[in-house]
């Protein structure tokens, strides 16, 4: 009897021993991987960071003055002091031709020679460089003067970061385990001991091809490692390893006891065992667990770090990973949502301005054979179109897509405008208080969009003194130097026109200015407030190519500051713009336009005075009815259209025939769609909305200028 117990306990034994020993494997093969993976994250967010630090010292003036003279001891001793301002071990700067003009590090290791021949085999962005026994991360970014066509590359900056090891562990990201950084079979960093790195050179397998885990010895110890490839002109293999012995030493003593255990009480001994056994492997289950969920993208899966052992150790690092893990997720999605919110916005008003085109354009026809008493239902009409249009304006300010008109203007004047209307919008409990400085330049933005800035702050500072209160607008002169430019990346150093709005009102926290330009963020009641006014006011800003600001403070009050780029020119006078009816017109048009309704309406307009009119529904369809035409006066086709759109339609059509004038309508379109997009300074560009008299009278002005160079040209012949 007493033997079958020695043999059940020992058949125990073996089961448990055997069953933790590949629990064990399997969670440290798990770890491994997360491990070498998370590092290769952080690598990649890390390399990515170096790269903007490199483009910003490449973007600075100063350098790209230094690498224009492509003088050696000139780009030398100018470029001295920027090795400290990028935190590098090494700057390098080098010309076209592949010729270094200077080498600054922080180490005398790192020289002329050695670097010349690296330099010369590194042909992206990012490399690895091993330099005097020193690993090195090396990032590359081109050195370019002037824009578009005047574009031209100065040369190249490199710069190199060195990895140490302290540092790599001291950021936690492998906890317990130990790293290696290999380049074909030769081991070039490691946290091992310096006399085992021979040991582990020949020991590493070879085979790189896979990221699977590899069980190798050295020096008589068994090792599980995971490794990943770290990319770059000349990659190197990052393992992350673990001695598979150390981590199975404690079943040794388990064995033992339970052994003792069983032989004085064998079920008091299994219990104890069974006990023991699922103390130590459930959180390190638990970290599979994790792992797994991680990986199908549940990052909301916590696991309980209980003691101060090496298992609650690594699982509070998990923790600290998965929350890391999370709140990045969390701001690359908030950014994905903003982004997809502003294209919707820009596509929902492109779409809406075709549809309040057309209600303007038939409002005007009603309006030319309507009676009396139909008059005022079809005037209303039309004024719901023009508020239509205002709410697109806003839209495509939010989402940036706005098709600015600018000028030179005076933002004293346009303030001085407004001050009536703002007395009435601010109401009789807020004093009024404009200091304007007399010293100021003039800005180039679009004069309505200028004042629905000043409008949208008024309001939200209104909104923010329930009680009454002090608004103050002011302007003057400013200056933002480069230092301002590094802390805030989104300004640029320069001469600027400040408009500032103050208010003594409730002011914001914190957290509450670190949401403000987000749309549809409001802190109004329910229904008080649709969170677009001040996104309106930051798309604005933005694509007058100007800097916003705000400072605040509780229950103190909140300023809001737009800088725009001061030019030199004087303001625009405004001539008053009058409104008549078409006049008739003769010649032939043709119409080009993907919208059926839109299409048909101008054509109806245009036939109605007179003018003889093509239809086409894109420039496929245009180009083939062209053929048959036997005169074409004036081209009228909208930018961006299916198959082929009004652009490259026109070049197309002036290779056939020409003495044609072209006019092109848009309404929101992509930046790079109106930047390609290859419009001849003879052409008219028309923003929808437009009325069928604005149209015509495009036509006219057109045909009026084309006549005398085509009675110059018949007298000739």
């Amino acid at each position: 009897m007493l033997a079958v117990v020695f043999l059940l306990t020992a058949a125990v034994l073996v089961l448990v021993q055997a069953r933790m020993r590949r629990q064990v494997r399997a969670d440290l093969a798990s770890t491994l991987r997360t491990e070498s993976r998370v590092y290769a994250e952080l690598e990649k967010i890390r390399r990515d960071q170096a790269q903007q630090s490199a483009q910003l010292i490449a973007n600075q003036p100063t350098l790209k003055a230094l690498m224009s003279t492509n003088d050696r001891p000139t780009v030398e001793d100018g470029s001295k002091s920027m090795l400290a301002m990028s935190r590098a071990d090494f700057l390098i700067l080098e010309n076209p031709h592949n010729e270094m003009l200077a080498l600054h590090s922080k180490s005398t290791g790192v020289n002329a020679a050695q670097v010349e021949p690296l330099l010369r085999a590194t042909e992206g962005s990012e490399d690895w460089w091993f330099v005097e026994g020193r690993l090195y991360d090396v990032n590359f970014v081109p050195i370019v003067a002037g824009f578009g066509r005047e574009e031209r590359v100065l040369g190249r900056l490199a710069l190199g970061h060195e990895m140490r090891a302290d540092s790599i562990l001291s950021s936690g990201s492998f906890g317990k385990s130990a790293f290696a950084f290999e380049r074909q079979g030769k081991l070039l960093l490691s946290s091992l001991p310096t006399d085992v790195w021979g040991d582990l050179e020949s020991s590493l397998p070879h085979d790189n091809s896979s990221t699977s885990e590899r069980d190798f010895e050295v020096r008589g110890e068994r090792f599980l490692a995971s490794s990943v490839e770290l990319p770059g002109s000349h990659p190197v293999r990052l393992y992350s390893l673990q001695s598979y012995d150390q981590a199975t030493s404690f079943l040794h003593a388990l064995n033992r006891m339970l052994i003792v255990l069983g032989a004085v009480a064998v079920l008091a001994g299994a219990l104890i065992a069974f006990f023991i056994s699922r103390q130590i492997t459930r959180p390190l289950e638990q970290l599979v667990a994790g792992a797994k969920q991680l990986q199908q993208g549940d990052f909301n899966f916590k696991i309980p770090a209980r003691g101060n052992d090496e298992v609650a150790d690594l699982s509070r690092a998990f923790e600290e990973m998965r929350e890391s893990l999370k709140k990045s997720r969390e701001g690359m999605l908030r950014s994905a949502r903003l982004e997809a919110v502003g294209r919707l916005a820009g596509g929902v008003a492109h779409d809406f301005n075709n549809l309040v085109m057309i209600i303007k354009g038939y409002s005007d026809m009603l309006l030319d054979s309507a009676t009396p008493e139909a008059k005022p239902h079809i005037e209303e009409i039309k004024r719901a179109g023009d508020r239509a249009s205002a709410l697109t304006r806003q839209l495509l300010a939010f989402s940036r897509k706005q098709i600015l008109e600018p000028q030179v203007l005076d933002p004293n004047q346009t303030v001085r405008n407004m001050v009536k209307m703002l007395h009435v919008l601010i109401g009789a409990d807020i004093e009024l208080v404009t200091s304007l400085s007399d010293e100021i330049g003039r800005v180039q933005a679009d004069p309505g969009q200028l004042e629905q800035v000043v409008m949208n702050l008024a309001v939200n500072a209104r909104d923010a003194m329930s009680s009454g209160g002090k608004l103050i607008i002011e302007t003057r002169a400013a200056h933002l130097d480069a230092d301002y430019a590094a802390v805030n990346p989104e300004a640029r150093a320069g001469d600027y026109v400040l408009l500032a709005v103050t208010d003594n009102g409730c002011g914001m926290s914190k957290e509450t200015q670190a949401h403000i330009f987000e749309p549809f963020f409001t802190t109004k009641e329910q229904g008080k407030g649709t969170g677009l006014g001040l996104a309106t006011v930051y798309g604005i800003v933005k694509q007058s190519k100007g800097h916003i600001a705000v400072y605040s403070e509780l229950n103190v009050g909140t300023t809001f500051k737009i800088y725009l780029p001061a030019v030199s020119t004087s303001a625009q006078a405004q001539a008053p713009q009058k409104t008549a009816s078409a006049a008739k017109g003769t010649g032939t048009v043709l119409l080009v336009e993907d919208e059926p309704a839109l299409r048909l309406l101008a054509a109806a307009s245009l036939k109605r005075l007179g003018y003889s009119v093509i239809e086409a529904e894109n420039g496929v369809e245009a180009l083939t009815l062209a053929d048959t035409a036997a005169k074409i006066d004036v081209v009228v086709a909208d930018i961006v259209m299916p198959q082929m759109g009004g652009p490259e339609m026109v070049e197309k059509l002036r290779a056939r025939r020409g003495n044609f004038a072209v006019i092109f309508m848009t309404g929101y379109t992509e930046a790079a769609a109106l930047e390609n997009a290859r419009i001849g300074s003879e052409t008219v560009l028309l923003h929808k909305p437009f009325s069928s008299e604005t149209l015509a009278a495009k036509i006219q002005e057109l045909q009026k200028a084309a006549w005398p160079a085509a009675k110059a040209a018949s007298s000739s012949t």
